[in-house]
């Protein structure tokens, strides 16, 4: 079985090693004891691997499904400030005096779940697959996406996008967010840290949440996305809606746009110096600069009130940013069914702006109206296509006479050579045919199609997501003093070599340095200061001793001194002793007793005859 064994940081098979190829995660590393220990098993099912996230809602672990065979996500219900976990048990335990809290907030995450959970159909969620009870809390399963958080995909290109890759990226998530306003959900944590680019090129919303965690001053810890909560968000008696999450999502376009974060909504309402988009950026069109802020209006009611209203305002906007003349500006048919593909699927989406697609642009040029397609076009069009299918005739005619002329399979033959020419995958040939010799030689060749980027000094996890179907990288994990763990230090095809695409490229993992500096243990106590030394990668050994200076279970000494440097890639071990203090015990007579008074200090007394 060791050849099958599941990495628990990534889920993927990593054999017998100890340290997992794929990801580097480490078997046996440490985890913080408030969450799941990794490799406990959930509802009989779901094996619990390491903590991805936390928030004031709960906790997300990656996870795997023996059932169906595959990765998946797991959402744990455990709002810390209400519950807290039974020590070395995946059980909750919850604060009696916050019981009904934790109740009515477990509902709600029960019920967000099982609305997302019908709306399967829409591609751009990634919505429950199970819900089930276990532990005294909730837990709620998710498919298992392979993409980036936007803010890195945004990193990879430059920091912003222009409009038009935006207003081709972004309808498909528009309507995937109307549908689920009309059912009732507010999202209210819209930023680049929840919107993810998948390697199909689609955007997907994720993160959803209880109210609570994404309002300031409740009983939860609050998640709110600085420069993207709308104002509302920061007061309890505010009112929240629709509006909250066309807040956010212009909030996102201005960053997109801008490569700069909007200001936080409390400091704009000290003093709103906000500049618009296209003040910024020149080449974001007036016209989407104005509809952006008006979407980031601090007053909620003054505010782009539902998203099929941003969307037609967004997409019907006079072109202000033209030189010359004035255009309306009508969503093509090609964009708009993209936009409107899964709302026909939902009795309950919203329909986005009729279009005409028999209308044409009406474009004043000095008083002159000029139509899109005139009848002389159109007699151009014909012409050319006439001309076209004329020389694909001559084409087939000039074969096929060759062919009865005698030069037979030979000349078909080249004839599909020169046109295979211009496929840049895969090209075989075959020497010709010796009737003499009993072997054919076949000759393969591999044409390059690509020049391969530059990866050094990038983060492994985003360029192997960021290039999948592209390159294949294969990791060769290995200790580097001049490059932080998980970043790349070599590549095995260099920056603006030729390659084909799809090929396995060998790139090689930074560890992080074989020197680490051993930490501090001042008033730390013993599984604290493991955790910190697990986190550098140092091997360690604990051992307990006798020292009534320390209280039990802290941290005395190690057998290095901290500040000193350890070489974790030579597997050295650091011994930390620790205080395990035997309790002190006096044995006293009855007589002895009656003359002796408690000091107080709570030392355990027997009394004996």
């Amino acid at each position: 079985m060791g050849e099958n064994k599941l990495c628990l940081g990534c889920m993927d098979r990593k054999g017998a090693a100890s340290i997992c190829p794929h990801c580097g995660y480490e078997e046996g590393s440490s985890y913080l004891p408030s969450y799941i220990e990794p490799g406990t098993t959930l509802n009989n099912r779901y094996m619990v691997g390491k903590l991805l996230s936390s928030n004031g809602e709960g906790a997300t672990y990656i996870g795997y499904d023996t059932v169906i065979t595959c990765k998946v996500v797991i959402r744990e219900y455990m709002p810390e400030n209400l519950c807290s976990r039974v020590k070395g048990k995946p059980i909750i335990s919850v604060n009696y005096n916050h019981l009904a809290q934790y109740k009515a907030l477990m509902a709600e995450f029960t019920e967000l779940n099982k609305s997302l959970a019908k709306m399967r159909t829409l591609s751009h969620i990634v919505p429950a697959l199970d819900l089930f009870s276990e532990n005294n809390t909730t837990y709620a399963i998710y498919e298992f996406v392979e993409s980036i958080s936007l803010i890195d995909y945004l990193k990879e290109n430059a920091g912003e996008l222009s409009w038009e890759q935006v207003s081709k990226l972004f309808p498909p998530l528009f309507t995937t967010l109307g549908i689920i306003h009309n059912t009732g959900i507010i999202h209210r944590g819209i930023s680049p840290n929840t919107i993810y680019y998948t390697p199909k090129g689609e955007l997907k919303l994720m993160e959803f949440c209880v109210s609570g965690v994404r309002t300031a001053n409740t009983e939860l810890v609050s998640e709110i996305f600085q420069g993207y909560a709308a104002p509302e968000q920061y007061s309890l008696s505010s009112r929240q809606g629709t509006w909250t999450d066309v807040y956010g999502i212009c909030a996102v376009l201005y960053r997109i746009l801008t490569g700069c974060m909007p200001t936080d909504a409390l400091s704009r309402m000290d003093n709103d110096n906000l500049c618009p988009p296209h003040e910024i950026n020149t080449n974001v069109p007036k016209n989407i600069s104005m509809v952006i802020m008006d979407g980031l209006k601090l007053i909620g009611r003054e505010r782009v009130q539902t998203i099929t209203e941003l969307v037609t305002r967004l997409f019907e906007q006079v072109d202000s940013h033209a030189k010359g003349y004035t255009a309306t500006i009508i969503i093509p048919k090609s964009k708009l069914d993209a936009v409107m593909k899964e709302e026909k699927r939902n009795k309950n989406a919203y329909m986005a702006p009729t279009v005409d697609y028999d209308d044409v642009y009406e474009d004043e040029i000095d008083g002159t109206e000029v139509t899109q397609q005139s009848s002389l076009e159109r007699i151009k069009a014909a012409v050319i296509i006439g001309v076209l299918l004329l020389a694909i005739l001559m084409v087939i005619a000039t074969i096929l006479l060759n062919v009865f002329n005698g030069e037979g399979t030979e000349k078909i033959k080249s004839d599909v050579d020169s046109f295979s020419s211009l496929d840049n995958v895969v090209t075989v040939t075959s020497a010709t045919e010796d009737i003499t010799t009993e072997e054919t030689e076949i000759t393969t060749t591999i044409k390059t199609d690509s020049l391969m980027p530059n990866l050094i000094g990038k983060s492994f996890e985003i360029q192997k997501s960021a290039h999948a179907g592209w390159i294949t990288l294969d990791p060769i994990y290995e200790y580097n003093n001049d490059y932080e763990s998980g970043l790349i230090y070599d590549q095995e095809i260099k920056e603006g070599e030729n390659f084909a695409s799809g090929s396995t490229v060998k790139v090689w993992v930074s560890k992080g340095s074989e020197n680490v500096s051993i930490p501090s243990f001042s008033n730390l106590k013993i599984d604290d200061y493991l955790q910190k030394l697990a986190a550098l990668g140092i091997r360690y050994e604990q051992k307990p001793e006798e020292n009534y200076n320390y209280q039990n279970g802290y941290v005395t000494r190690t057998s290095k001194e901290p500040g000193s440097t350890i070489n974790v890639k030579n597997g050295d071990i650091l011994v930390v002793y620790y205080a395990e203090n035997p309790e002190i015990t006096t044995v006293i007579t009855n007589e002895s007793a009656k003359n002796t008074e408690s000091d107080g200090q709570g030392d355990s007394v027997i009394v004996v005859d």
